[in-house]
């Protein structure tokens, strides 16, 4: 797995702008740092060149999301400012509209991919476990295919078509099998969404 981490693949309209200060980010605080104890996101010089890794999202009420921004993995916690508000996702045209201090992640479409399957779809994260994703055959997870890269509008239609073909709408975790120990899990609830990862990393031990 030669692919660059933390490399911005879609097209990004970005303006500046103040962060969502009045937003409730308590749930995405919580899960940043339970990732981070766990090791599944954060920055590490031995892992993926040093780059970043891992990501997190919340829908907003209006329909658009907030995203962790580009490389803020090495952070011991996010305050507003690291977060990139997502104003739009066009997954054909491989456009990301979004405003805020800093850019989006490099997953900011795959991200958007999975809200548009559902409305429920409150949550996303993206984790890196070597464990889980090692495992990933005998844990049985729906994976995209392994010629798809992340960051594209690829990855949103392999995201789509798992969703439809079935595992993804009970599982809730898929594993991405060109994109080196990536795992996402989404849900209704930060907790639906980051328990389902937690618990196939404590399966896996």
């Amino acid at each position: 797995m030669a692919e660059e981490e933390g490399v911005i693949k879609y097209q990004l309209e970005f303006q500046g702008a103040e962060p969502l200060v009045a937003h409730d980010f308590s749930d995405l605080t919580r899960w940043h740092r339970r990732f981070k104890t766990a090791r599944i996101l954060g920055q590490d010089p031995g892992r993926y060149e040093g780059y970043g890794f891992g990501n997190i999202s919340q829908r907003l009420s209006d329909g658009s999301f907030v995203i962790s921004g580009t490389q803020t993995g090495g952070l011991d916690s996010l305050a507003p400012a690291d977060y990139a508000h997502v104003l739009k996702a066009d997954i054909t045209r491989n456009l990301i509209e979004a405003e805020g201090r800093i850019a989006p992640s490099s997953e900011a479409l795959s991200h958007a991919a999975i809200y548009a399957l559902a409305p429920d779809i409150q949550f996303v994260f993206h984790v890196h476990s070597p464990d889980i994703w090692q495992a990933r055959h005998a844990l049985d997870l729906p994976e995209t295919s392994a010629d798809v890269p992340y960051g594209t509008p690829q990855m949103a239609q392999e995201i789509r078509r798992l969703y439809e073909a079935g595992p993804l709408q009970s599982g809730k975790v898929l594993a991405m099998a060109g994109h080196e120990d990536g795992i996402i899990g989404f849900g209704s609830t930060a907790d639906e969404a980051g328990e389902a990862i937690m618990r196939l990393l404590a399966s896996d031990e």
